[in-house]
């Protein structure tokens, strides 16, 4: 058995309110009693990928990308992805995707490739009976069914991120904008359970509760996980010229936890709280991840499906999806690599 590090060495420091409890305390590892009761211990895991060394636990959906695989097999079933959502009305993902020349992932290795997700344009996604949503640009691939395997149990979300040149480069993001590019969206599409969005946040998508922090105040260059009430529970810079690792455990059945945060569904007066909980990791190019928070109350019902890619947000806007400023011409992309979900019941993670 072996104790998880808690680990803020690539994490830009929120202030207080975002960690009240834990902010005047010592996060290089669970030295304290107080921090040794959050943190988790982890049983030896099962191998469950060969090919990878990294990959220790059961994958319960696949989304690495085989050496050999073209980007036609993406607009058909043999895809590890929905072949028909989520992306502009009329393109097909051989139009939307490219296979970058770079090195891959920690999580690729050997036998794996990275693939880069763009919009343009013509990235209008017209959902099903609806109409189509200006406000966005949108191109997202899309893992699970809403009710698969990987809305049971214990699950931890894999992916890892590099931008396309430099900060200024022609394919970057425009970080005026909000952008989301890793989420589980709720099945009744009204919320997500967590996401990882970069840019101006929207006014729109501040915490729902009152007196939680305002995130349009958070510095546009820093990554941002939020959880299902649009809490921010974790920041880190966005890099240039580095593979960024991350990792998310969804713990989807209620247990008994302990409330060194006090931030999400389950905030209480008490030590000890029933509720689900996210659980952040990272780390950068082919270091092994670390957690970065520990974990965090949320609401992890009603199942959901995992979507990684981009939707850039208006600025300008009242509806978000709707209405809003989009500039023309644009061409961006987000290089993706080492995308999988595990099951890590059993306290089983792939760092």
């Amino acid at each position: 058995m072996r104790t998880l590090e808690y680990d803020v060495s690539n994490t830009h420091r929120l202030p207080s309110p975002y960690f009240p409890a834990i902010d005047h305390l010592t996060m290089a590892g669970c030295t304290t009693l107080f921090l040794a009761l959050a943190c988790l211990n982890f049983a030896a895991p099962t191998l469950a990928s060969a090919s990878n060394p990294f990959v220790k636990c059961p994958v319960t959906l696949e989304g690495r990308v085989s050496l050999n695989t073209t980007l036609e097999t993406f607009n058909t079933p043999a895809s590890l992805f929905n072949p028909d959502y989520t992306k502009g009305q009329n393109l097909s993902w051989s139009q939307i995707l490219q296979f970058p020349d770079t090195k891959p992932s920690r999580f690729d290795l050997p036998s794996h490739k990275a693939l880069e997700v763009t919009i343009d344009d013509r990235s209008l996604f017209v959902p099903g009976g609806g109409k189509v949503q200006l406000g966005f640009r949108r191109a997202g691939l899309l893992m699970g069914n809403g009710s698969d395997a990987s809305n049971v149990g214990v699950q931890t979300f894999h992916w890892s991120s590099k931008q396309v040149g430099g900060a200024k480069g022609s394919h970057a993001m425009n970080l005026t904008h909000e952008y989301m590019n890793v989420w589980h969206e709720a099945n009744d599409y009204a919320s997500n359970q967590f996401s990882i969005n970069a840019g101006v946040m929207l006014s729109q998508d501040n915490p729902k509760e009152e007196g939680k922090p305002d995130s349009t105040k958070l510095d546009k260059r820093l990554w941002k996980v939020l959880d299902r009430k649009n809490n921010v529970i974790w920041t880190g810079r966005i890099k240039y010229g580095v593979w960024q690792n991350f990792a998310i455990t969804m713990d989807i059945e209620k247990k008994w936890v302990f409330q060194i945060s006090r931030i999400g569904l389950c905030d209480t007066d008490d030590l000890w709280t029933l509720c689900s909980t996210l659980h952040v990791y990272y780390s950068e190019g082919y270091d092994r991840l670390k957690a970065v928070t520990p974990p965090v109350a949320n609401d992890n019902s009603g199942g959901g499906q995992y979507q990684i890619g981009i939707l850039k947000k208006p600025t300008e806007t009242t509806s978000v999806v709707n209405d809003g400023y989009q500039e023309s011409g644009i061409h961006e992309g987000q290089i993706y690599g080492g995308i999988f979900i595990e099951n890590s019941s059993n306290n089983c993670i792939s760092l």
